[in-house]
C-alpha cells in the first residue's frame, strides 16, 4: 500500500461503469458525464491529465465526494472505493483549485 495524499475519512461505496465504459457513476451519484472526474497518480495525488489517464496503476477521483478508485477496477464494471478524501481539508481544496486552474484556467472557489 502507499501513503495517501490528503486527509481521509471513512470510505464505503462503489462506482458503476456503463456497458460501453464511457460513463462512471460514483456511489454519491456524481457521474463523469455530469462532472469532470480527476486523474490521480499512483499515490492518489490529484494531477491534471487532459486525456484522463487510462493507466491501470493510476487512480480516478470523484471531486464531489472525494472517493478514490483504482483505474484498473474501473475497467471491470464496478469499482470499490479504496479511499475517501476529506473534501474540506486545506490540502484537498488546494489540489482541487490547482486542478481547476490547470484544466479550465479558472478558480472555482
Amino acid at each position: 500500500m502507499y501513503t495517501l495524499s490528503y486527509p481521509v475519512v471513512d470510505v464505503d461505496g462503489c462506482a458503476v461503469v456503463d456497458v460501453d465504459g464511457e460513463n462512471q457513476t460514483c456511489a454519491c451519484g456524481n457521474d463523469t458525464y455530469a462532472a469532470d472526474w480527476y486523474a490521480a497518480d499512483t499515490t492518489g495525488a490529484v494531477t491534471f491529465c487532459c486525456s484522463a489517464s487510462t493507466n491501470p496503476d493510476e487512480h480516478t477521483l470523484c471531486p464531489a465526494c472525494g472517493r478514490l478508485y483504482r483505474n484498473a477496477d474501473l475497467f471491470t464494471g464496478t469499482a470499490t472505493a479504496i479511499a475517501r478524501y476529506d473534501t474540506h481539508s486545506p490540502a484537498f481544496l488546494a489540489a482541487h483549485e490547482q486542478y481547476e486552474g490547470d484544466a479550465y484556467g479558472r478558480d472555482r472557489s
